[in-house]
This record gives C-alpha cells, structure tokens and sequence, in this order.
C-alpha cells in the first residue's frame, strides 16, 4: 500500500486541480462526507442505536482541514446528530474552500463557537462535557512547529474527555513525515485520510494516535497518483508472497541456498544458534555457522540442523584475525553470509571483521557486532564487492550515523534513508514499525510484530532469516523485507499462543513454518489497523 509525505500529497492534490480540472472544492467535498460516514460509524460502534439525539463536536481550524471539518458538521446535521463547531480562530481569518464549506455551516443554523487564546484553560477543559464524540479538524498534515497556546489546550482537553475521537487526515499534532508528536496531539480512534496513506501514520508515535487509519477516495483521478512515486510502501501479505515463491517440485537442498554464518563468542553462543535456526527455518537448504574453534562443541550440542566450521581463535573464546582466509575460502562455496550475531567486538575480531567485509564476494547481511564493529570505519561498506544489507537497532544505527539513538528514534525515517544513502546498502532499522530501505527505491514499512518480540537474540534469528532468502536467489531489499514481515508474523503467532510478556526468541523460531502458513492464507497482521475505504 503508497504512502506518501505530506508535500507529495500537496502537489498530487495540485495536479488534480490545475491540471485535470477537478475542483477543489469537490474534493473538499468528498473528504466532508468519507469523515461524516466515519464519524457516524465509529459512533454507531460505540453507542449503538440511541432513541436520544448524539451531540457530535467538530473542532475546526483555519485552514483546508478545518475546511474538511466544516463540511463534516453538515453531513453529520443532516444525519440526525447534534453538531457544535469549535473554532480555534477567528472565522474573518478562514478563506477559500473552507470559507465556503464554514459560511454553508452558519447558513444551516449549526453552532460555530469560535474560541480565543483568552479564554483560558479552564473554559476549554470543559467545552466538551454533554458531548458524546468529536472530530478533530483543527491542524492538518502541514504542521510543523511545536504546537502551543490554545491549540495545545484544545488537544489535551480532546484528549481527557475520553470520547470517540474521529481525526481529520492526520491527528492534530502529528508530523505527516516522520510520526512524531509536535509537542501534543490528538489520540484517535479513527483517522480519515485522504487519496493516499502518510507516512507519519505508519511511523511510530503517530501510528499509536491514529487509531484504526481509514483511506478514502475524494476523486483524485487515479492516473495522478501513477504519475507520483511511492515514498513508502506498506507491507502486504500479496507483495511478500510473490517473493517468497514455494521450491520447484524436483528441487534439492543445494538449490534452497547455503548459507554461511559467521557468528558467536564466549558467552554468546546462543546467537550463532539462533541466527542459525532462523536461516534453517526460513528454507535455507544448508546452513554452516562459522565459530570460534574453543566454542565449536558447544554449537554442535546446541543445534542439529545446522552445521559449523571451527575457525580460528584468540584464546578468548573470539575469532582471530587468522580466520579471514579460511573464512573468504568458505564463503565463496555458499550464497550468502551473515556476519555478526554475537561476535563481540575483541581488537582482532574488530580486524576480522572489518577485512572479511571488505574482501567478501557474496551477498551479506551484516548484524549487531558486525556493524559495531564497522562504526569506526563505515567507508568500507562504499567499496564493498556484492550487496550488502545492515540490520541495526537504533543504538547500532546510532554509532553508525555518528548521532544519538533518541535522534534515531526521533526520526526514523530519515536516519535509514541517510545510511542506505551514504553507504550504498539495504539497511534494516530495527523497531516497531521496522523500516527497509535500499537507495533509489521506497521505504517499506512493516506492519507486522508486537512488543513481545523486544528480547535478546530476536534480532539474531531475523539476520538468519535474511541470509536464508539471500541464499535463494531474492535481492537485498526483495529477502529484507520479506524476512522482516515473517519475523513478525511469526512473532505475532507466538504472542498469540504464549502471550507477548513470555515470548522469546527461540518461539519466533517455533513459529516461522505458522508465518509461512498464514502468508499463504493471506493473513494480515491485525497491528496494522489500515484499510481502503468501503462505500
């Protein structure tokens, strides 16, 4: 499913306009009534069907969304809904098509109230009372500042009523582009918006104050999104499953990939397994995890489907710096690698790492000491010899970008767009809502997982699963992310059967064949709460 950011949506909605002639006015129009028939939904989910008339709310500001808000007012009185309007401006301050849609309201005898910065908190606090609902109309997806004064106080007050609260495009508050929350913002249960999904609703904080996010068609015609390219693109079950295609009937194991993984350090075997078990499960017809030679009997008791390579050691339970040429000689036999689960960052591992990346002739996916160990010489990812696909978590993304993890997680979209870019990989930023980039495509966005899969060695079996479809033949972005969804369904899975506070890595493990299984069945993930609009 597209997403674009909100300047994109802006020119689309342009070029309907002026180039194709369509009014705005129509499609202001359309918008009212797709969030009138919203409102009343979620109201008739709520209240079922009352005798007693339900007052509807409509908070409205100035500009186009408060425009969308006026008409929604309309449509909800002519449904049989008390409406009051809530105007955060004065109303001699609304132009254009939202002054037509506000001078209609007045005309219909619907209540505008218009609020000023001197009415203070208290009077906003209890506007809503004897209210069973509001729209929230008041900001748009243009915002950027942080919000203050009257609006916050409008937002917070929407926010303790504890109402339906049905959202205009975006919640008021919401940056369209990254999700973050602008210093306040509305927490919906429904988000109306228009023509095409916005990033900031898939993105962590705004996707958890969207609520269930509703896309409508307001008459854009469809040739004017072709002309558009996607900036994100949401994971569906129909895209992955068209890469993950089941084996030929007369294949064997050397066609399903091999896969080699070079992993694990004194105190950290259970990545290697893990990482290991990940790939075996994912269809990776032979997997061989690379170890350091003092941990090779403890690997080969931990698993069975899963082969190792004793390589050379420091002593110390770490591979040594004579583990490059047995390790490249290794390599150039399989289809993918996967460095890094559990390597630890020793001096010479440090070394290992550094020239086995910059050496390495098959595709690779690089996790957790593999990148720690990369972040004081990142240019070696610009040179590598195949593709490469980072798997960070935030702290890993940090060290990378030479930044902090709370300006990562403050602004996701951009720090995975900037590694992808200035190193040349398919970077993976770990986390909720879990971003897949690769240079000149969309993001993807991941709408499967849940917070039970915030665990120790989640992300070694996800770097598994990545080098098995490497190992079959999918590219760097096509294997990422299809991996990424399946993690997360098979994650979804095991918190359904275990709860999310129990789950550990090893029962994502157990759920991978159920993942593959529900992918078939078309399953959707449930977190992700996103639909087309129907009638």
């Amino acid at each position: 499913m597209k997403a674009v950011s909100p300047s994109t949506m802006r020119e689309i909605d342009k070029r309907a306009i002026e180039v194709y002639g369509v009014p705005g006015i129509v499609l202001m129009e359309n918008a009212c009534r797709a969030v009138a028939v919203a409102a009343k939904r979620r109201i008739d989910e709520v209240y079922g069907k009352k005798n007693f008339p339900l007052k509807v709310a409509v908070v409205c500001g100035k500009g186009n969304n408060g425009g969308d808000g006026f008409g929604a007012a309309r449509h909800l009185a002519n449904m049989g809904f008390e409406v009051s309007v809530f105007l955060a401006s004065p109303s001699g301050e609304v132009s254009g098509d939202a002054a037509v849609n506000l001078k209609v309201t007045k005309n219909m005898g619907i209540p505008v109230i218009e609020l000023k910065d001197t009415d203070g908190p208290d009077k906003i606090r209890g506007i809503f009372e004897g209210f069973h609902s509001i729209v929230d109309a008041l900001f748009g997806t243009g915002l950027r500042g942080e919000v203050k004064g009257l609006p916050r106080e409008l937002i917070e007050a929407i926010n303790a009523s504890g109402l339906p609260v049905i959202a205009v495009d975006i919640p008021s508050g919401i940056c369209g582009r990254t999700g973050r929350v602008l210093g306040a913002a509305v927490r919906a249960d429904v988000t109306v918006t228009m023509g095409l999904l916005k990033v900031g609703l898939l993105l962590y904080p705004g996707a958890a104050y969207a609520g269930r996010v509703v896309v409508v068609d307001i008459g854009i015609p469809r040739r004017v999104f072709d002309e558009f390219e996607a900036e994100a693109l949401l994971l569906m079950p129909e895209l992955v499953e068209s890469w993950v295609r089941p084996p030929a009937p007369d294949a064997h194991k050397g066609d399903m990939g091999r896969v080699f993984i070079l992993a694990g350090s004194r105190g950290m075997t259970g990545a290697a397994a893990l990482s290991g078990l990940g790939a075996a499960r994912c269809g990776a017809g032979l997997v061989t995890l690379g170890v350091p030679e003092s941990l090779n009997d403890i690997l080969e008791v931990k698993v069975t489907e899963v082969m190792t390579l004793p390589l050379p050691d420091t002593g110390e339970g770490t591979l040594s710096e004579k583990a490059l040429e047995p390790a490249l000689e290794f390599a150039r036999r399989c289809d993918a690698v996967v460095l890094g689960p559990g390597l630890s960052r020793h001096r010479e591992t440090e070394k290992f790492v550094r020239s086995f990346v910059a050496e390495c002739e098959r595709p690779m996916v690089i996790d957790a000491d593999g990148i720690n160990n990369l972040s004081g010489a990142p240019e070696i990812l610009k040179d590598a010899r195949a593709p490469v696909v980072l798997t960070p978590h935030p702290g890993e993304m940090a060290r990378l970008l030479s930044t902090t993890p709370r300006e990562v997680q403050q602004n996701r979209w951009d720090a995975v767009r900037r590694a992808g870019d200035t190193f040349g990989c398919t970077v993976v930023l770990k986390g909720a809502r879990t971003l897949i980039y690769s240079p000149g495509n969309p993001v993807y966005v991941n709408p499967t997982g849940n917070p039970g899969m915030a665990t120790g060695g989640s992300g070694d079996v996800l770097a598994g699963m990545i080098g098995a479809l490497l190992g079959r033949g999918l590219d760097a972005l096509e294997a990422s992310a299809a991996a990424v969804y399946l993690h997360g369904l098979a994650g979804d899975a095991a918190a359904e059967k275990k709860g999310e506070i129990p789950l550990v890595a090893g029962d994502i493990v157990e759920n991978i064949p159920e993942a593959f299984k529900r992918l078939q069945e078309g399953e959707r993930s449930d977190e992700c709460h996103i639909q087309a609009y129907q009638g």
